[in-house]
């Protein structure tokens, strides 16, 4: 694990590396440990709330934008990532706060609204805020 970042802003936080293994052991503890299995995942959704439960107790966890951002790369098109990019942007645009379930519902909504996927909207987004 040569990579010291934390999972917050913190000195005391979880280093990521450390973060990112545990996800692996629990992932691997429910039979996860191809793209076809976690694409089977994401189709059962009683299976995917036990693990999201214990992928839940990792420290660092926050929020679950690391586990959103998780089904994101594996192609599931309907979750975004709620991170500072995103939260930034929409409360730019709203000129309020926004707390990170009503950014997915809203990021959900507008998607449909304007004929895309989450993901694409929020990748879009993302694109945006980097270039700013």
């Amino acid at each position: 694990m040569e990579n010291k970042q934390r999972t917050r802003a913190n000195r005391d936080a979880p280093l990521k590396a450390e973060a990112a293994r545990q996800y692996a052991e629990i992932l691997v503890s429910h039979g996860i440990a191809t793209l076809d299995d976690a694409n089977a995942l994401l189709a059962d959704v009683d299976k995917l709330n036990a693990v999201e439960r214990n992928l839940a107790g990792v420290a660092g966890h926050g929020s679950g934008a690391r586990l959103a951002y998780l089904w994101m790369l594996l192609g599931d098109d309907s979750r975004i990532k709620p991170d500072r990019m995103v939260l930034r942007w929409l409360q730019s645009v709203l000129q309020r706060t926004v707390t990170t379930a009503e950014a997915i519902a809203l990021i959900a909504e507008a998607a449909a609204r304007l004929g895309c996927t989450p993901w694409e909207l929020d990748h879009a987004i993302w694109e945006s805020q980097r270039n700013t």
